[in-house]
C-alpha cells in the first residue's frame, strides 16, 4: 500500500506540472494572437497607392481620394484646337461642380447637344468624347472643381498655356465655366466662344 500510495502521489504531481504547463502554454497564445497581425495584402496595397504627378492609365494624375486607390488623371497634351461650349443657347442640366463629377456632365451635354452634322467643327464636350490616346477612350471633360484641381497641379501635369480652359459646368442657358491657367480665376462664359480644352479620365 505504502508503494501504490507513493506512485499515486508521483502521478498527481506529474499531472498538476501538466496542467500547469498546458494553462500558461494557452495564456501565452491568447497574447500573440492579441497582437494585431500585419495583412498579407499590405505590402501590395501599400506599393499600389498612386500620387499626384504619377505617370498613369494614359496621362498624368492630379486627383486621388482618400483611399489612394482611385482618382483623375489629366492627358498630357491639350487638344490641338480650341472649341466652343456650345454653338446655340441650350439647356444641358450639366450643373455638377464636385470632383467626380466631370463625367457625368459631358455626357449630359452630348445627350442634349448630340453630334449635329450641320456645325462648322466639334463643340467642347464631343471633341473630348472623340478622343483616344494610349489605349484609353473614356476620356470627359473636367467639372469646374477638377479643372481647379488641375490648376493646382499645373506645372506636375505640364503643357498648360497661359490661357482659358473650358470645364463642363454649366451657368446657365448661354454661359458655362471657364478657367484662366495664367491667374487661376474661374471666369462665366458665353458658351459660344472658343476655349482650350484638356481631357481627363477616372481610375
Amino acid at each position: 500500500m505504502l508503494i501504490f500510495s507513493q506512485e499515486n502521489k508521483f502521478m498527481k504531481k506529474i499531472f498538476t506540472l501538466t496542467t500547469v504547463c498546458c494553462i500558461l502554454l494557452v495564456a501565452a497564445c491568447s497574447k500573440e494572437a492579441a497582437v494585431p497581425a500585419v495583412p498579407a495584402n499590405t505590402a501590395s496595397a501599400i506599393t499600389t497607392n498612386h500620387y499626384i504627378g504619377e505617370h498613369f492609365g494614359g496621362g498624368i494624375i492630379f486627383y486621388i481620394n482618400r483611399g489612394g486607390q482611385h482618382g483623375i488623371i489629366a492627358a498630357e497634351d491639350d487638344l490641338e484646337e480650341p472649341a466652343v461650349w456650345a454653338y446655340t443657347d441650350t439647356i444641358t442640366h450639366a450643373i455638377a461642380a464636385n470632383p467626380g463629377t466631370g463625367a457625368i456632365n459631358t455626357q449630359r451635354i452630348f445627350q442634349v447637344q448630340g453630334d449635329p452634322v450641320d456645325a462648322p467643327e466639334d463643340y467642347a464636350a464631343l471633341e473630348i468624347k472623340e478622343y483616344a490616346v494610349n489605349g484609353f477612350s473614356d476620356w470627359f471633360l473636367p467639372s469646374k472643381d477638377e479643372l481647379n484641381e488641375m490648376f493646382l497641379h499645373k506645372d506636375l501635369i505640364g503643357r498648360f498655356k497661359p490661357y482659358a480652359y473650358w470645364s463642363s459646368t454649366e451657368v446657365n442657358i448661354s454661359k458655362a465655366w471657364f478657367q484662366n491657367f495664367g491667374n487661376g480665376q474661374q471666369v462665366k462664359s458665353l458658351k459660344i466662344y472658343s476655349y482650350g480644352l484638356r481631357p481627363v479620365r477616372y481610375f
